[in-house]
């Protein structure tokens, strides 16, 4: 069966069509946009109608904004907006919770005759059930404390994504998750989301009797007063968690007399009151707790993000995962070894001492644990990948090299590999020198693509170097380590990185913020820092009055002054441009130092910054700004963002709102996998500066290696990692096994020391700055197939 959408159609629904381009009845097209066929109808929902929808036998749902009940056009075309900004999110998050929408997966039709089009957007088909049709397909089934626990962690870390974006959710229940196949849960129907910093439905919405939340799950701000906060999703996740555990309707549920708190726990603890299981009864009750501190009346009472609710949770759960006679055994070995307690904690970073001694969730895996648990790939951890790491755990090295070959042979994951030739050396029992990488790992796609970027690039290095010196007997194991991307963190792991007295030298942070956090802590105690994505002018200043045998970093990336520079001279010697709006990030280091160089540099080659927006204030619009810039004549927009989820958000609104109206140009913070998504065909596109660009690397090997080992292309912060752990590999293979941490600064000052890497050759000069600084201009554009292309300028 073949639906028209025409509103004009008096038979929208028509059997005969299945195989005609053409409705019939009304003679319109029934192919949707040129791609999208409509097989079946779905439902259909407060604001909108959705339908199954077929592109090359694979299957799509439809969602066509309902604008029927609304007769006001104001109100109509703030509906309208809020579809719109649906659009928008579903193509910034990217996760695996969250259902996908491709480039042009946002349309609109026009119909003769009808006044309005219709606003339609594709995404991607979930297969799999909801939650509500889970409670009565397992009616009478038990939810395990470990289940609970991890379907809550699953839906924090999506709705810290959400979070993160700047939007909340505001309907979440049962019915809008589902479960795959394969465990991953899915958040659904977006189109309650907003912006946090906009509140232009909610007087409306509470006086036209249109509530967005569900009675139930949704709380009193949002559902009596049109007042939503991110405390409110903390609620109604909550409420769906009772739902689950009881089979019981919140609405069903009874309140104390004060009506403030459902009375839910007693019968879900009761089974486990006289159990000789206390810990799993301590679990539960926690468990229990949590869940009512976020179902709070007031919202300021409950917990003020999700960072919190997942330390809690983790707090619950790390201690009794462990037997306690287990627990009661380290106790004793702390109290009676004194001298030994290095052996427990592990104080050497991959050596060889038992890897089961070494402590767990500490930011820290040589293999013994998996620091990134979340891709973007369809399958994030294999089990060869976790059978590979339990054995790792048993130093089973045997063992975990043909589980992790399996693993790496499934999923190109650089991770994968790091750890399987870290096993490997064990295996083979041969000597090794020990380094470590610093990646931003968390919870949001943005930090999970730095972090495999960046270890792709020490993985390749690390794989190579041991391929050539196996036969010799001599390996690199690689630890590695996270720091959340958070400057307090760097510095945690900084500090707990230079007391690992195996660790030679160290390739990162990932930002200029965490690294210059951590940089005095290795200068002080002489370890090493390489870093491949730091640009900060500040860096450039940690060796100033330092003998060259003194400095203890390094970095492979040219700086913001040689950035501001290449973008100062392609607007001075290649455009007419002369006056300039910039966009920054004053609470970043990166991008208030990239903003004061191009500023400086800009104005003394004769051109005028004649407006500057920062990102970070709070009620930043990219309209609004849109408009100053109008009025203040500029001929081309700067945007000078750091990597931040948030800002990056704020920028991908900017360039909607720009409309091709104005050149854009920016530094290695536009070069953004969401951000380059809005760059539309037949546009002027972006113009971004970064060091390196797989169509035009110096290096045609590494380029061939890396899409055969990755299997595509790698970003410049790939290329940059590369080249950081080549230079330190470099330095290091002509050292004895035995060799410290000072001979390998004394062998990079060498003055005939020379690397080679991605980029081409490498050197310092006596302040340990790379000479050769290279930052190239490239715009970004789509070609006629709708593939991003990057096409060199020049370096200005």
């Amino acid at each position: 069966m073949s639906y028209c959408l025409n509103p004009r159609c008096n038979y929208p629904d028509d059997p005969m069509n299945d195989d005609r381009k053409f409705c019939r009845n009304c003679g319109e097209v029934l192919i949707l946009n040129n791609r999208y066929r409509i097989t079946k109808h779905l439902g259909k929902g407060a604001f909108s109608r959705t339908f199954e929808v077929v592109e090359k036998e694979k299957l799509y749902v439809l969602k066509v904004l309902n604008l029927h009940r609304f007769h006001n056009q104001k109100i109509k075309n703030k509906v309208i907006s809020l579809f719109q900004r649906e659009a928008l999110v579903l193509q910034s998050l990217d996760h695996p919770g969250i259902p996908k929408v491709n480039v042009g997966g946002y349309f609109e039709i026009s119909y003769p005759n009808y006044s309005e089009p219709l606003y339609c957007l594709v995404m991607e088909k979930i297969e799999g059930l909801t939650l509500q049709q889970w409670l009565e397909h397992h009616h009478h089934e038990v939810l395990s404390v470990e289940e609970a626990y991890e379907w809550l962690k699953q839906l924090l870390d999506i709705l810290e994504k959400v979070h993160e974006q700047g939007y909340f959710h505001r309907d979440i229940k049962p019915s809008n998750i589902m479960i795959r196949p394969n465990g991953q849960l899915v958040l659904i129907d977006f189109g309650a989301v907003r912006d946090l910093a906009q509140t232009y439905l909610q007087h409306d919405e509470v006086a036209n009797g249109t509530q967005i939340g569900s009675p139930g799950y949704a709380p009193q701000e949002q559902m009596h007063h049109g007042k939503a906060v991110a405390q409110s999703d903390f609620f109604a996740l909550a409420r769906t968690f009772v739902h689950l555990l009881t089979k019981i309707h919140p609405l069903e549920i009874p309140k104390t007399q004060d009506h403030q708190k459902l009375l839910w726990k007693d019968k879900l603890l009761k089974k486990y009151k006289n159990s000789q299981d206390f810990f799993r009864h301590l679990r539960w009750y926690n468990f229990c707790v949590l869940l009512d501190s976020m179902m709070e009346v007031y919202w300021h009472k409950r917990p003020r993000n999700i960072k919190s609710i997942l330390q809690r949770l983790e707090n619950n759960f790390v201690l009794f995962l462990i037997p306690y006679r287990a627990i009661i055994l380290v106790m004793l070995l702390l109290a009676g070894l004194g001298s030994s307690y290095w052996y427990i904690t592990g104080v050497d970073g991959c050596s060889k001492i038992p890897v089961r001694s070494f402590p767990l969730n500490d930011g820290i895996s040589c293999g013994e644990e998996i620091l990134v648990k979340q891709s973007n790939s369809v399958e994030s951890i294999s089990t060869e990948k976790v059978q590979g790491i339990q054995a790792i755990r048993k130093d089973d090295y045997r063992y975990a090299s043909s589980f992790l070959k399996l693993a790496w042979k499934r999923s190109r994951n650089p991770e994968t590999l790091i750890y399987l030739n870290n096993a490997n050396v064990e295996a083979k029992k041969i000597n090794f020198y020990t380094i470590a990488v610093v990646a931003p790992i968390s919870n949001n796609s943005d930090s999970i693509n730095s972090s495999l970027e960046i270890l792709r690039g020490i993985a390749q290095a690390q794989d190579e170097f041991n391929r050539a010196n196996f036969s010799k007997g001599v390996g690199i194991k690689v630890l590695i380590a996270n720091d959340h991307n958070s400057p307090t963190k760097a510095k945690q792991i900084a500090e707990k990185l230079v007391k690992k007295q195996d660790v030679l030298a160290i390739v990162g942070h990932f930002t200029s913020d965490t690294t210059i956090k951590a940089v005095d802590i290795y200068q002080k105690h002489k370890l090493l820092l390489i870093s491949p994505t730091s640009t900060s002018e500040d860096l450039s200043k940690v060796c100033q009055n330092l003998d060259t045998d003194k400095c203890f970093f390094r970095r492979v990336v040219g700086s913001d002054r040689v950035t501001a520079e290449t973008i100062t001279n392609y607007l001075v010697n290649k455009t007419s441009h002369r006056k300039v709006a910039v966009f920054f990030n004053k609470n970043s280091n990166y991008s208030k130092s990239i903003e004061s160089e191009f500023k400086r540099d800009f104005t003394a080659k004769g051109g005028e910054v004649v407006k500057k927006f920062d990102l970070s204030i709070r009620g930043f619009n990219a309209d609004s700004a849109i408009q100053e810039v109008e009025k203040s004549n500029a001929d081309v927009l700067v945007l000078l963002p750091n990597s931040d989820g948030f800002i990056s958000t704020k920028i991908l609104e900017l360039i909607i709102a720009a409309e091709n109206r104005y050149p854009i140009l920016g530094g290695d913070g536009l070069y953004n996998s969401n951000i380059l998504k809005v760059v539309r065909k037949n546009t002027q596109g972006l113009i971004v500066a970064i060091p390196w660009h797989y169509d035009s690397s110096p290096n045609l090997e590494f380029t061939q290696q890396a899409r055969k080992m990755w299997r595509g292309d790698v970003s410049w912060r790939t290329a940059m990692t590369y080249d950081a752990a080549k230079t330190l590999l470099s330095a290091v293979n002509e050292l004895p096994i035995s060799a410290s941490r000072q001979d390998v600064i004394e062998a990079l000052n060498d003055p005939k020391f020379q690397g080679t890497g991605a980029t081409g050759v490498i050197t310092f000069d006596e302040q340990g700055i790379r000479n050769e600084q290279n930052i190239y201009l490239f715009q970004v554009i789509r070609d006629k197939s709708n593939s991003l292309k990057f096409v060199l300028l020049g370096d200005g």
